[in-house]
């Protein structure tokens, strides 16, 4: 059934008439794939999920059968039992960092108005592009890489000791890998994009 109200990106009502035929068989496919993809990514994050605790299950059973205490949820790997299925499960421990990030970005930045005769100007941009956001967050290695610089400053070595106490290790996320040996007995990931789920 043919739509009745057809609304542009800025919220017009246009007559179904005036909407032209290409248009139409567009709008119906782009919502037929994003139907299909909502769907598709729903099943693969429930896979994800029940996959994850099935494999826990065998290796708590595992570490029970061999009487080793588990401390937390670390990284392992389970087989079949001809070893031609692999399964990795792995913990990523992402980086966050709290209010006293804009503290020690004030410490630096008072570092750069002393130094600013001194200061070499690519030391200047590595530190700038350290604190760069890209959709509201920042690059966690770049940030950690000012630890690295050799500056003896008193007030980099305040904006660094700052920085260290703005570190959240707290976000994780876990993720799987599925592999199968190809004839040549060599493992070949099966490609599901679990990352960003």
């Amino acid at each position: 059934m043919a739509k009745k109200i057809w609304k542009d990106h800025n919220g017009n009502v246009i007559p179904a008439a005036y909407v032209p035929a290409i248009d139409k068989m567009r709008d119906r496919v782009a919502h037929k794939v994003l139907k299909q993809a909502l769907y598709i990514n729903e099943k693969l994050s429930s896979f994800k999920s029940e996959s994850i605790a099935a494999c826990d299950a065998v290796f708590e059973q595992m570490m029970e059968e061999n009487h080793i205490k588990k401390t937390g949820k670390g990284n392992y790997s389970i087989t079949s039992f001809d070893k031609k299925i692999k399964i990795e499960v792995s913990i990523q421990e992402r980086i966050e960092f709290d209010d006293l990030i804009q503290v020690a970005q004030e410490k630096i930045n008072e570092f750069l108005s002393v130094k600013t005769g001194s200061i070499d100007e690519d030391l200047r941009q590595i530190i700038n592009l350290a604190f760069k956001t890209t959709k509201g967050q920042m690059d966690a290695k770049r940030v950690l890489s000012l630890f690295k610089l050799n500056i003896k400053h008193k007030k980099w070595l305040e904006a660094m000791d700052i920085l260290k106490k703005s570190i959240n290790r707290n976000v994780s996320k876990r993720y799987m890998r599925i592999w199968k040996k190809n004839e040549q007995g060599e493992y070949k990931a099966v490609e599901l994009n679990f990352s960003a789920l």
